[in-house]
């Protein structure tokens, strides 16, 4: 099964200047694109096992590390919030240089990732051909109450010297991470290092991005971008995990599927809010099995 290779993207020409996406790619340079996005506190690792399934079914998977997470890189004064991210995706997405998957695209949004996706697609729908969002947000069910507390931190300018002093991850993030897993021994400690907290804290770059990210979030954005979501025309999945305890499909999965119009559902059992990770070959057989049938209409 073929390796993920990371690559940086330069994106030139944003309002606020340059910037450089970091992303994972696997799969054939003429494959249908496939463009997952990450939510918080994850990265591009997050979907290191799905990408190589995707590839092997002919796609090319593209997953990029979203502004304040891995090694992509904005000016300081970029915007870092879900909008920024959204704004970022797209020019990339329009961009016709080497390293773009150019569009249309299948975009996938994993929890924040979906709340990027949501705004992006209420925005620019042309960009996107298919659309899945698996245990994603939607309008004010976020942000929960451990990225609260990260954000009142953020904002108080204590996140970077707590990160620098090794009192991020704590216990506290530790514990509150691993409830996002049926089965929590999938969390150990070096997938939880490369996948969750690499880069964003003893990193110094990363650690300050990361800070400005999370002082940046408002669930505005998504309540502003949901009447929207309505008028969408493309194939839309949406991809839970049962045991989600951040984002339960009866409460934001259910209320989401009310602002979509008639999208697929599939919730599948035994997978957590992280399921792209705990799961990555259950959730690839999902994505393409949906693929394949939503093509036949």
């Amino acid at each position: 099964m073929e390796e993920p290779q990371r690559i940086q993207i330069p994106v030139k020409g944003l309002e606020q200047g340059d910037a450089e996406i970091s992303a994972l790619v696997a799969g054939p340079e003429d494959g249908e694109p496939v463009v997952l996005l990450h939510g918080m506190p994850a990265s591009a690792e997050l979907w290191r096992g799905v990408l190589p399934r995707l590839a092997e079914a002919g796609y090319r998977a593209w997953a990029p590390d979203l502004p304040g997470y891995g090694s992509t890189r904005i000016p300081s004064d970029g915007d870092y919030s879900v909008v920024g991210a959204a704004e970022l995706v797209a020019s990339w997405l329009r961009s016709d240089g080497e390293g773009s998957p150019g569009h249309p695209v299948w975009l996938v949004g994993h929890d924040l990732g979906g709340a990027v996706a949501q705004v992006l697609v209420a925005r620019y729908p042309e960009l996107v051909s298919r659309l899945t969002l698996g245990d994603t947000v939607a309008e004010d069910s976020w942000p929960v109450t451990p990225v609260k507390i990260f954000r009142a931190i953020a904002k108080m300018g204590l996140y970077v010297p707590s990160a620098a002093l090794g009192l991020v991850p704590n216990p506290y993030a530790w514990s509150e991470l691993r409830k996002g897993f049926n089965n929590p021994a999938v969390c150990d400690r070096p997938t939880a290092e490369r996948v969750f907290w690499n880069g964003k804290a003893k990193d110094p770059a990363g650690r300050r991005a990361f800070s400005r990210h999370l002082a940046s979030l408002d669930a505005a954005q998504t309540v502003e971008a949901a009447p929207r979501l309505k008028d969408l025309e493309m194939p839309v999945l949406l991809l839970w995990g049962k045991d989600d305890v951040f984002q339960t499909w009866d409460e934001v999965g259910e209320r989401l599927r009310g602002l979509l119009p008639d999208p697929d559902v599939k919730v599948v059992e035994g997978a957590g809010h992280f399921f792209p990770l705990e799961r990555p070959k259950a959730y690839a057989e999902a994505l393409l099995e949906w693929a394949g049938s939503s093509a036949l209409r």
